[in-house]
């Protein structure tokens, strides 16, 4: 089904190292009134997803009312893809689902309490994540886990998933870091594929022998032979993004891919795989590639 996915504002209540948003950026925002509209035509177009992202989504006082609006027009499902630190409270995440809220992806940054708040950049802040990783799961949301893929986390990508699990939590989502915007300098965080690819189909075993999901992004299948299935790909879909700055098909955002390189050439997947995105060639270039025939 399409997905609206309505970018609130930039704004956080966190200051990751890793963040492409620029302290200009922070300062804008969709006005209530605009999403109303997005809402509205997306309604009429026949979407019956919508997601509400940020910055974070849930530092916005209207969050509550705009997903009771988008209920009311008739959405089947609500998403809300946040950090999670607010969920510590169970009032105000008993307060969303009441509202509406079916479906809930949080972003955890790092694995270990304190490689979280050395990334996070925000003291106290470790014990809110598990409480409220905790709350999500007592109530039985399902939630996503969003898991960012850079030099300092790849590593520890299949004992970070063993934590979580032994937390109940039972989908994971990878996330290659982007260098774009506030991050596009620090290219020291961004891995080699092939490195990364080695941990991604470790994670990938494991999930399929303990019977839950983990799903790569932004690594094009030629990486992970035999895994295939774990691959999809932020264009797969369609989805609209609403932004305080533009309107647009996440096919055609720089976070899809867009680059085929010469080794993609004669590829079976050449056809439903995006290619690398130009964030990484720059740093990496495209030399790791190889075509699966």
């Amino acid at each position: 089904m399409p997905l609206l996915d309505v970018v609130l504002g930039y704004d956080c209540n966190l200051a990751c190292s890793y963040c492409t948003i620029t302290e200009g950026m922070r300062r804008r925002e969709l006005p209530s009134a605009r999403i109303v509209r997005e809402i509205d035509r997306a309604a009429a177009r026949g979407f019956a997803d919508i997601a509400f992202t940020g910055g974070e989504p849930t530092i916005r006082p209207d969050l509550p009312a705009l997903v009771r609006y988008a209920r009311k027009r008739g959405f089947a499902h609500v998403k809300v893809s946040s950090n999670g630190l607010r969920y510590a409270y169970a009032e105000y995440l008993d307060h969303l689902i009441a509202c509406g809220v079916d479906q809930f992806n949080v972003s955890l940054h790092a694995f270990g309490d304190a490689a979280y708040e050395r990334t996070v950049r925000r003291l106290d802040t470790a014990h809110l994540r598990r409480k409220a990783l905790d709350n999500l799961v007592a109530r039985g949301l399902d939630p996503v886990a969003d898991l960012i893929l850079k030099e300092d986390t790849y590593r520890d990508l299949r004992p970070w998933i063993t934590s979580l699990r032994a937390q109940g939590l039972r989908r994971f989502a990878l996330w290659l870091v982007s260098l774009t915007d506030q991050n596009q300098g620090n290219v020291d965080q961004l891995p080699r594929l092939s490195e990364v690819a080695t941990e991604i189909r470790g994670a990938c075993d494991d999930a399929r022998a303990g019977g839950y999901e983990v799903w790569s992004l932004h690594v094009p299948r030629c990486f992970l032979p035999g895994h295939e299935e774990h691959v999809r790909h932020p264009g797969d879909d369609l989805v609209t993004v609403v932004t305080p700055d533009e309107v647009f098909d996440l096919k055609d955002s720089r976070l899809a891919g867009g680059v085929k390189p010469e080794g993609c050439t004669g590829c079976q997947h050449v056809g439903r795989c995006p290619g690398l995105r130009q964030d990484y060639i720059a740093v990496h270039g495209a030399g790791e590639v190889r075509a699966m025939t």
